[in-house]
């Protein structure tokens, strides 16, 4: 299921191992310490994602390695990224420039103008030239779940 995530950004390898439902990445030296340890770790890395309902749901710091690679990405303006920083959705002045496909539906790495990662965001409505973005994750949700 990881895969088929991946190639939607265009990301045709990314070296992961799984422990249940949930995806993990790790350097070689720690996976030849888990190996001598010779015990099934309950994680180990940077986490992934994980398997939720049947979909794969991909942690923020996957999306940060997909935004060096892929040109699936909407970069936004200064006052687009404080919105969507609070679980907003993009509207046409947040977004100041729109890379790879545009189709509805299809899913982009959110960016601000430093192309630091903030999230991802699906494309949801095309009219003539301007677009808006329906949010999916974003870097606020860590503190909004604190809150709860």
């Amino acid at each position: 299921m990881i895969d088929i995530f991946l190639s939607k950004f265009g990301i045709a390898k990314l070296a992961y191992f799984n422990i249940g439902n949930r995806y993990y990445t790790a350097s070689e030296k720690l996976l030849a310490l888990n190996k001598e340890i010779d015990k099934k770790p309950e994680l180990i890395g940077t986490f992934l994602g994980e398997i939720k309902d049947g979909k794969f749901s991909p942690s923020l710091p996957l999306l940060s390695i997909i935004a060096k690679d892929t040109n699936e990405k909407v970069i936004i303006k200064e006052i687009g990224e404080n919105d969507f920083l609070y679980g907003k959705n993009l509207r046409p002045r947040h977004i100041l420039k729109i890379e790879g496909t545009m189709k509805e539906g299809f899913l982009k790495i959110v960016v601000n103008e430093k192309n630091e990662c903030l999230g991802m965001a699906k494309l949801k409505k095309i009219t003539g030239n301007e677009a808006s973005f329906r949010n999916i994750i974003d870097l606020g949700d860590y503190l909004r779940r604190e809150r709860k």
